[in-house]
């Protein structure tokens, strides 16, 4: 008996020793484990079918449009990686519109589907339930469906240094954005070129005026003219095509652009925000084929990453702004956040303080107030 009780106690205190020095090789290894099951889930890797990506979009893909840009950037992205690309175009933003879209791209093949239009996010999670075996990327952080996850990138970046420009080069003191409707996005964008404004002038006024639509020639040229009215001598937009740019030009107005640049203009358009579609999408598809995606997070890129920058600068724009637009740029580089120290919203709250920063999660989705400085046309 005393015999076994040792041999008991032997075994006992070897099995401490082993677990003490390889429990957390064995935790290691069976988490990466876990990891691979659930991303390849979303991989169909026992079907052996070839991946065919799925787009949604809202509108034509032509003038240098929102559509155009992601349209270029995914068909170049999944022809690098040998991928066939299915689009439906013009898709209402309604639960029936989307379903319809999806159910046709997923009876094509589709594998993986894009939707690139942030009024889609409210029906995505039922119809993302609905085909577990398919991943979708979406343009808004909105919903939990475990197959679904956003993806953007941060403009709000560019839109910072596109302010310092249009700050330092206003004669006027004024400066008019024509947005389409009010959301998450659109603030956040008007917040920070306005934060931007108020670094290089901060007496500056920014009014905004909502023309209601993406994609309205008539109201928004009517906008720049409004806003020319109340004082703003530089214009920008956030909409779906240029229209605004191509008003200022007419009237003589400097202005700044969005998006992508596809058309020539004077010395008075003095800079753009824009976006570098192929970096987005292939940083997102590569993860995806390559059984890397991670659809607890959000991908969201940004100036470090090259996803976004500002087109070259009009020879009219002075020395001094240029400078203070690389010393903003080198604070963006080491990590600085827009969005961070001492911020007021326009009527006196103060939103951030001296050592905080605004969360991802409250720029991506909650962002419903616009800062101090910013006006709301009338």
């Amino acid at each position: 008996m005393k015999d076994f009780e040792e041999s008991f106690r032997a075994q006992k205190a070897s099995l401490k020793n082993w677990l003490d020095r390889d429990f957390p090789l064995l935790l290691v290894f069976f988490t990466v484990i876990a990891l691979v099951v659930v991303i390849r889930s979303f991989r169909l890797p026992e079907t052996g079918r070839p991946v065919v990506v799925g787009c949604v979009m809202a509108g034509e893909m032509e003038g240098g449009s929102w559509n155009e840009s992601h349209y270029n950037a995914l068909f170049h992205t999944c022809r690098k990686h040998g991928c066939r690309m299915v689009v439906r175009n013009d898709v209402p933003p309604t639960a029936e519109g989307v379903s319809a879209a999806v159910e046709g791209l997923v009876r094509e093949g589709c594998n993986v589907i894009f939707l690139t239009r942030f009024s889609y996010a409210p029906f995505m999670d039922e119809i993302a339930k609905s085909y577990p075996r398919v991943a979708f990327f979406k343009i808004s952080g909105k919903g939990t469906a475990r197959n679904c996850t956003a993806y953007f990138a941060r403009l709000y970046q560019a839109r910072y240094l596109a302010g310092i420009v249009a700050g330092s080069e206003s004669r006027t003191g004024v400066l008019g954005y024509v947005a389409a409707v009010p959301e998450p996005q659109i603030y956040r964008d008007i917040n920070a070129y306005a934060l931007g404004m108020r670094s290089a002038n901060p007496k500056a006024r920014l009014i905004v005026r909502f023309t209601g639509s993406w994609d309205d020639e008539e109201e928004e040229r009517a906008s720049v003219a409004l806003l020319e009215a109340e004082g703003a001598d530089v214009i920008t937009y956030h909409q779906d095509k240029p229209y605004a740019v191509r008003e200022a030009e007419d009237r003589g107005l400097f202005s700044i652009g969005y998006n992508a640049v596809k058309e020539t203009y004077s010395e008075r358009f003095l800079t753009a925000t824009v976006y570098d579609l192929d970096v987005l999408y292939e940083k997102v598809l590569s993860d995806y084929l390559a059984g890397r995606t991670n659809f607890s997070r959000i991908y969201w890129l940004g100036w470090a990453d090259k996803a976004v920058r500002l087109h070259p600068m009009s020879p009219a724009v002075r020395r001094k702004t240029l400078f203070a637009v690389d010393e903003a740029t080198r604070r963006i580089m080491t990590d600085w956040d827009v969005f961070s120290g001492i911020i007021y919203d326009n009527e006196g709250v103060l939103r951030c303080e001296r050592d905080e920063r605004i969360s991802d999660a409250e720029l991506f989705e909650g962002m419903d107030w616009l800062v101090e400085g910013v006006e709301l046309y009338e």
